[in-house]
């Protein structure tokens, strides 16, 4: 039997992930940078890892140098880079395709204001280029409207980034998603907004337009008296001399000359006239059209007679039905609002009424008339019947007049609720083949689009396949001192629950007995300490957790610390501490890992400190390896600190193995290290870290990377994209 992963459980697994580091009492990441030593290959080119343990393990924690904790607003879903381009052909969002997850249908665009804004296509202008880019400007967040551009792209806004965001995620392969919870919203579920013509039929000559003559007959709101007028939607290109405005136009056929100005148009070859009713940068709609409009489109400009603006033409939409003179013609169609008052009004014919020269026709209902009047413009065609298991939608077909075929449909009503849905085309009684003969129409096929379950941007994480996890993390400097910042790295990892090997605690209180809670009065070695998560007296949920390993006046020293624990401000609390064996309890004033001044568990030096270090001969180098004479424990140098005399204060190294011992001066015990390149040699007094536990924790990611040079001036942005 064949089986079938979802694309949801990969998403599934993906938000898992993002959940496992944004919700709170969860599990702790770290980036880890390491490996400073050349791979034996050459550094031209990172060589793949292999998955052994060895490899995929034990040493990528001795490569280890510093890390840094991956917050929540390190993290975000990712999706494919497809910045919106001029002739692309974008798919468009189909409940049936099952390939839409490698397909191109959404994009996104950088606006004016250097904001990003995502796409979806919901439709494509029957697998056309797109030559007009979407823009954030012409909807909203909070609109369940889309917009539909001049190339008749239909698109929905998804989610909209600020640039700073967006660069910090974004790779040439990937962008960040940022969910939007105005679009999510506004969804509607199971709404219908397009339905595809998969053939146009033919002889659907019932469509006329024209301009309400009479609003409401007699009192009844539902009857209207029509004119037919000649109409056209004329499309522009670059629009000179300002803008059209509502006022009468002339259209000029072939001017003298290849140049288009206010001087060079044959204005003696004045082909038509008519009146703008609407305009925009792109499109003026014409009506009482006088003239041989139609068909000239090579070479001829469009003038406003008030504005004087004016424009070649590319595109004339004609519409130039007269009104029928046989009654109920219009029988079934759809009577639509397009400009004017009332626009966007819709109501199917229940009858078309010729007496005399009166056109008039009585409408099912009168919802969305009531503010129609003589500036209205209507368009009638034939109307679409929806049926399936929602409610609501509604929608017009757009007849293409030289072939009287369906060329689109309109959606005018997108409902709610639809699960499965058909679409049919109604309202074509009465259709006159020539004088003679009469026939029904070839019907149209179209089919309905259903949206994803919620809706259009319910879930734009599950709705734009965003399996893809983006980790984005800045290394500023040497964190305050709490890094390193010299030498270079090759090495990128991510750490899953590492333990901090040495927290030392101040006490912010004298520790009491308290009979009642069970109280001790001093901690013991080797007991687990836990930290309230809440403010109660006695621990209720734990925070964080370590093993005391050592106790003093006033401070302990606690190994194996999970979580982060919290110093008792005003802003955290009093989340009390609780020797789980001796029953003690205290506040914590503050803490550092180990001999670092951290205090937030932000990061950490994975790099074995050899302190109050003496170099008793030749000096060392960086990156060559260092064995311990009576020992054979050894390491490779990552950097040496100086005091400002010249002599060396400490010795940081990685690639440890074995256990350095510190010599005794006062006991005139010293233990050497000796340099393999340099043959110098030398001793130290003490030692320090790695703060975290070597091998704790789950190494989840590893990559290997050409060399990186790091400085105390820089920032290093690590951006890493996990695939799920």
């Amino acid at each position: 039997m064949a089986k079938l992963v979802t694309s949801n459980f990969n998403v599934h697994n993906a938000k898992q992930f993002v959940e496992s580091v944004t919700e709170s009492a969860n599990n702790i990441y770290y980036v880890m940078i390491g490996n400073h030593i050349p791979f034996p290959e050459g550094d031209g080119t990172a060589p793949t890892g292999n998955n052994s343990p060895e490899d995929s393990f034990y040493q990528v924690y001795r490569d280890g140098i510093y890390g840094k904790k991956i917050n929540s607003t390190d993290i975000k879903h990712m999706i494919n880079n497809n910045l919106w381009a001029n002739g692309t052909i974008y798919t468009q969002y189909e409940h049936d395709n099952g390939a839409l997850r490698d397909q191109k249908f959404y994009a996104h665009v950088k606006e004016a204001n250097g904001t990003y804004s995502v796409f979806k296509c919901l439709y494509n202008n029957k697998g056309a280029a797109s030559i007009d880019e979407p823009s954030a400007l012409e909807t909203s967040a909070d609109d369940d409207v889309y917009i539909t551009t001049t190339d008749k792209y239909q698109w929905k806004l998804m989610y909209q980034i600020e640039e700073s965001d967006f660069n910090k995620f974004a790779t040439s392969e990937k962008i960040p998603v940022y969910p939007s919870a105005n679009v999510s919203g506004n969804a509607v579920p199971g709404a219908i907004d397009v339905i595809n013509v998969n053939t146009g039929g033919s002889r659907y000559n019932s469509v006329a337009n024209g301009v309400i003559k009479v609003s409401q007959v007699g009192g009844n709101t539902r009857i209207f008296e029509l004119e037919s007028l000649q109409s056209a939607n004329v499309t522009t290109t670059s629009v000179s001399n300002g803008s059209f405005q509502v006022e009468r136009v002339d259209l000029f056929g072939k001017h003298t000359n290849g140049h288009i100005n206010s001087t060079s148009f044959n204005t003696s070859n004045n082909v038509a006239n008519g009146v703008v009713v609407e305009a925009n940068s792109t499109v003026i709609r014409i009506q009482d059209i006088a003239g041989n409009f139609f068909g000239q489109q090579s070479n001829v400009v469009v003038q406003g007679q008030t504005s004087g603006a004016f424009s070649l033409i590319s595109d004339i939409d004609s519409s130039t039905s007269s009104l029928s003179a046989n009654t109920d013609f219009y029988k079934g169609s759809i009577f639509y609002i397009a400009a004017g008052a009332g626009k966007g009004a819709s109501a199917v014919i229940s009858e078309y009424i010729v007496t005399g020269s009166a056109r008039r026709v009585l409408l099912a209902n009168d919802t969305g008339f009531s503010s129609v009047d003589s500036t209205s413009l209507f368009e009638i065609s034939p109307s679409v019947t929806i049926r399936g298991d929602g409610t609501g939608a509604e929608a017009r077909a757009i007849v293409n007049t030289q072939i009287f075929a369906v060329d689109t449909i309109e959606v005018t009503k997108r409902g709610s609720g639809y699960t499965f849905a058909t679409a049919t085309i109604v309202g074509n009684t009465g259709i006159a083949v020539n004088s003679s003969t009469s026939a029904s129409a070839d019907n149209a096929n179209v089919n309905v689009i259903i949206g994803p379950k919620g809706g259009h941007g319910s879930d734009v994480v599950n709705e734009l396949y965003a399996d893809n996890i983006g980790i984005s993390v800045d290394f500023l400097d040497d964190e305050g001192g709490n890094t390193p910042a010299n030498n270079d790295f090759r090495e990128i990892s991510i750490l899953k629950d590492p333990l901090y090997s040495n927290v030392v605690i101040t006490l912010a209180n004298t520790l009491t007995t308290d009979s009642a809670n069970g109280q001790g009065t001093s901690f013991t070695a080797n007991e687990v300490l836990t930290q309230n998560a809440s403010t109660t007296a006695l621990p209720t949920a734990k925070g964080a957790t370590g093993v005391i390993k050592a106790r003093f006046a006033g401070t302990i020293n606690v190994s194996n610390v999970y979580g982060q624990f919290l110093t008792t401000t005003a802003a955290n609390g009093t989340h009390r501490i609780f020797g789980e064996s001796s029953n003690t309890s205290s506040t914590i004033a503050s803490f550092k890992t180990s001999d670092k001044s951290t205090s937030n568990f932000s990061t950490f030096d994975q790099r074995l400190r050899l302190t109050g270090f003496v170099n008793t001969a030749t000096a060392f180098v960086v990156d060559e390896q260092i064995i311990q004479d009576s020992t054979d424990a050894e390491g490779v140098i990552h950097s040496i600190n100086t005091h400002a005399n010249g002599t060396i204060n400490m010795v940081g190294i990685t690639r440890k193995k074995g256990n350095f011992l510190a010599s005794d001066t006062a006991q005139n015990v010293f233990y050497n290290v000796r340099g393999q390149t340099s043959n110098a040699i030398g001793y130290f007094t003490d030692t320090a870290g790695p703060d975290i536990v070597p091998n704790s924790g789950e190494v989840i990611y590893t990559e290997n990377l050409t060399p990186i040079t790091r400085d105390n001036s820089q920032t290093e942005r690590i951006k890493i994209i996990l695939g799920f």
